[in-house]
């Protein structure tokens, strides 16, 4: 009788072992598949916010140039101040001018598309119209500054971004030397998810391109 009480007990302990072995595999297996989820999600998102940005880029950059009422073509003092100050130019390379290609000035008339035409004293510092873009390497995030309405840049993306990248090519696809010979301009971001993939220990890094077509007048 004995025996047979020390024989289920035995069992009975290498069930729970079983058992034990069973629930912490399965936790293991659950914890697994959170942490991959997780960075999964974060890749996600810094894809979406790198999508959504450049399709943001492009659009401004395309408006670059408009020119319906020839405000580069003004010759008056008074003309030149309705676009901050200074000449009317479609695309400023490297506006901050410390030589590195991460950031360009927009100026168009499209807010409405007035100029001097009709005698508007604010022909091209209407929103929209004279727009920088760069990138804040310390924040990690997209800037912008809408001279009509930014005291300075101004963060537009989650902090998510190690890189930004303008070139420039004339019309015959050779590098542009000047604002004016500009007739492409390509785009270039880098995010970097948030979360480390539980497998490499690394961020994922994923950059997206696009050109846009500078059309003037």
């Amino acid at each position: 009788m004995n025996r047979a009480r020390g024989f289920a007990l035995v069992e009975l302990l290498l069930a729970l072992s079983l058992t034990m072995v069973v629930i912490g595999a399965a936790v293991a297996v659950t914890g697994d598949v959170q942490r991959t989820q997780a960075y999964a999600l974060e890749d996600t998102a810094a894809q979406q916010e790198a999508r959504y940005v450049i399709e943001w880029i492009a659009r401004v950059v395309a408006t670059a140039g408009s020119d319906p009422y020839a405000i580069s073509q003004a010759a008056s003092p008074a003309a030149a101040a309705t676009c901050g100050g200074e000449v009317f130019v479609a695309i400023r390379p490297d506006p901050d001018g410390n030589g590195v290609p991460d950031d360009l000035r927009v100026q168009a008339d499209i807010n409405p598309p007035n100029g001097i035409l009709v005698g508007d004293g604010v022909a091209c510092d209407e929103s929209g119209e004279d727009v920088t873009i760069g990138i804040d390497r310390t924040d990690r995030v997209i800037t912008r500054r809408d001279l009509a309405t930014d005291a300075g840049p101004l963060p537009v993306t989650d902090a998510v971004f190690t890189d930004l990248r303008f070139t420039y090519l004339t019309l015959a696809r050779a590098p542009a030397a000047s604002g004016e010979d500009i007739a492409f301009v390509g785009i270039a971001v880098t995010a970097e998810s948030r979360a480390r993939n539980p497998v490499t220990g690394v961020r994922a890094r994923f950059t997206y391109r696009r050109e846009v077509r500078v059309r003037r007048g």
